[in-house]
């Protein structure tokens, strides 16, 4: 196996450095063809103010790193990620480099713009493992049936109207990840608030099990949101229900009063029902207060989240577990194997060890 060693100084910027590497590169393959390869990368400083690697060198070892380097080698050492190749190492190295090689085989890439700062944490070796760990669960997650895991467990679903918000929670988790990993931490929070919301209105509906309650869900969301419409649409959408639904007119007098939440009116006997009296429904303690801290990233006024709202490890490590506790709550809503809950079950338990490194 041919070993690779290079040290970045510290008055080299990105461009020399991964010219230099990939120098290095063509030279191993000209000297050992088709030998297997091994990279080791040091870095000398190249540290901001917080004593985290600069721009420059997040870019070498991620984009440069991850993306260019490792299908041609076996494995890659970086002081921020270490990642063996899952392929074979291809030997068809290109004659020359240049920065267009860094290119993503898509063009919306070209549309992206990254914030390598938040990414960091990423990329600290421990975090890097466990969101590897938690990849490979939800990849494993995304590839259940709905309909052929739940569709008998839940008798009170006729309709099957859980498999399809179950489906849509899929999307939700998937790029509620994506965004942590791409460092897009305030699109982040604001999903983790969505899934909080997902989260608390199935579990009172698979609480009760209850057909009348997720009737009621369902036209409430539907009666409410008519209001949108203009009034042709609104007709045409009421004349449907009535003609399908018998008794509806009563149903549409009873779910028009009060708000968004009067669908829960049976469970929880309140005029206005707030998403507060959701969560305390169901005795978990802290969901309102996560749901709250969240808001506050959504809404445009909350000074915490306006002044260095991720200035530290410790407060993007706070995002962290926050996704994840419910990412982890969400997934056992429904039916899994027991293979796939012993692995979430070990994410939980690797999630509070973590936050005892960075809290």
């Amino acid at each position: 196996m041919n070993k690779i060693y290079y040290k970045v100084s510290k008055l080299e910027n990105f461009e020399v450095a991964a010219r230099k590497i990939f120098n290095l590169l063509v030279e191993a393959q000209n000297q050992f063809e088709n030998e297997s390869r091994v990279l080791k990368v040091d870095i000398d400083n190249h540290l901001n103010e917080l004593g985290q690697f600069d721009d420059d060198m997040l870019r070498l070892q991620q984009e440069f790193g991850e993306l260019f380097l490792l299908p041609f080698f076996t494995e890659i050492n970086f002081p921020l990620l270490i990642k063996k190749n899952p392929k074979k190492q291809i030997n068809d190295i290109p004659e020359k480099f240049t920065l267009n090689n860094l290119k993503r085989e898509t063009s919306l890439s070209e549309l992206e713009i990254k914030n390598y700062y938040n990414t960091e944490f990423v990329l600290e070796k421990d975090v890097y493992l466990y969101l590897k760990k938690v990849s490979n669960v939800l990849k494993e997650y995304i590839k259940i049936d709905n309909y052929k895991i739940n569709i008998d467990r839940e008798d009170y679903d006729e309709f099957g109207l859980l498999i399809q918000w179950q489906s849509y929670m899929k999307d939700l988790i998937n790029e509620l990840y994506n965004s942590f990993i791409n460092g897009n931490l305030i699109s982040n929070v604001a999903m983790t608030r969505s899934l909080i919301e997902c989260y608390v209105y199935i579990s009172i509906i698979k609480k009760e099990k209850n057909p009348l309650l997720l009737q009621d869900w369902f036209f409430s969301n539907l009666i409410k949101g008519s209001k949108r419409y203009n009034e042709g649409n609104k007709e045409l959408l009421n004349n449907t229900l009535a003609q399908f639904f018998e008794g509806y007119d009563i149903l549409q007098s009873r779910l028009k009063k009060g708000n968004s939440n009067n669908w829960l009116s049976t469970v929880i006997p309140k005029k206005n029902i707030t998403f507060r009296d959701a969560c305390e429904y169901l005795n978990e303690d802290y969901i309102y207060e996560d749901f709250q801290e969240a808001s506050s990233f959504v809404h445009g006024q909350d000074i915490k989240s306006k002044i260095t709202p991720f200035f530290s490890y410790s407060s993007i490590y706070s995002k962290l577990y926050t996704m994840m506790i419910y990412i982890i709550k969400s997934l056992y809503l429904f039916d899994l194997s027991s293979e796939l809950k012993e692995e979430i079950d070990d994410l939980e338990f690797e999630l509070i060890l973590l936050g005892k490194k960075y809290l």
